[in-house]
């Protein structure tokens, strides 16, 4: 029998659905039995993580086909569309639960939630504070800029039930306006995390280099290579959580063809070992 790989962004992607399935239904049940209208929102916002969990999944799949003729880098960018498509459904969220928290607190559309809205609201906080904890270990283990996304997700529900927690209990001790209050506040960080979220995914798509650290790491693995002169141009074009290398050195100009091409696959050899997520390198031989 087949252990299950926990660190697999299908399975990673997977238990998440089926969390946020259980939450959802807890959720709307809990703030119609309770009357809690920060609750509902706090439902809906999960439901719009559901849905971003399945749009996950579907680009981990479309992600993993092989390259072909119209593809020559693999299908690896569909994380970054659908990671900006689930920032996309986080600003929608934050947008509406603020809308709605703003319009409750012009109208005082103010209720006294029952206490069993208080108790979905603490286990929704944990169960996504721990999913979240989960998501975002696989995700950058397997630097996917879907799952990583999806993470961000699970926590900007985390702190939609936080908010959902403060003005439940606000409204039940009294001070009603604790309600909408909370939801804005709220709302403003899901805001920010969607933002987030499209800045880091916009640097893929304009082909922004990745940290100092991984560039400094290239070059030193390329000038430790036997041969290399210098080590001219080093480019870094990121695909999804893959990256594709183009290197230009220098060797002494009087050693054979033969020489240089050896030495140009043993760097192709050690930069394509030194992590899972470079995926090819093309190098580029110069007479020094």
């Amino acid at each position: 029998m087949n252990r299950i790989n926990f660190n697999d962004g299908k399975i990673c992607t997977i238990i998440g659905f089926w969390i946020n399935f259980f939450l959802i239904i807890i959720k709307f049940v809990a703030g119609i039995v309770g009357k809690s209208q920060a609750m509902i929102a706090d439902s809906l916002h999960s439901l719009s993580d559901g849905i971003a969990t399945i749009a996950v999944y579907l680009g981990i799949s479309i992600s993993e086909k092989p390259a072909d003729e119209e593809h020559p880098y693999g299908h690896g960018n569909i994380e970054v569309i659908v990671a900006l498509f689930v920032s996309v459904l986080l600003l929608i969220t934050g947008m509406f639960l603020g809308y709605t928290a703003i319009h409750s607190m012009m109208h005082r559309h103010f209720s006294v939630p029952g206490k069993i809205a208080v108790y979905v609201a603490i286990i929704s906080i944990f169960v996504k504070e721990i999913l979240y904890r989960y998501t975002i270990m696989v995700g950058k283990n397997l630097n996917s800029p879907a799952i990583i996304a999806n993470s961000y997700d699970h926590r900007s529900d985390a702190f939609s039930s936080i908010g959902a927690l403060l003005a439940i209990l606000g409204a039940r001790l009294g001070i009603k306006y604790l309600d909408p209050l909370g939801g804005v506040i709220i709302s403003i960080f899901i805001l920010k995390m969607g933002i987030e979220i499209i800045t880091s995914n916009l640097k893929i798509v304009m082909d922004s280099a990745p940290d100092k650290n991984m560039q400094t790491q290239i070059n030193n693995k390329i000038m430790n290579t036997k041969g290399v002169k210098t080590a001219s141009t080093v480019k870094i074009h990121p695909v999804g959580r893959n990256y594709f290398l183009e290197v230009s050195i220098t060797v002494d100009k009087n050693i054979t063809v033969k020489d240089g091409h050896n030495i140009a696959e043993k760097i192709k050899d050690v930069l394509m070992n030194m992590q899972p997520e470079i995926k090819d390198v093309t190098v580029h031989v110069e007479p020094d």
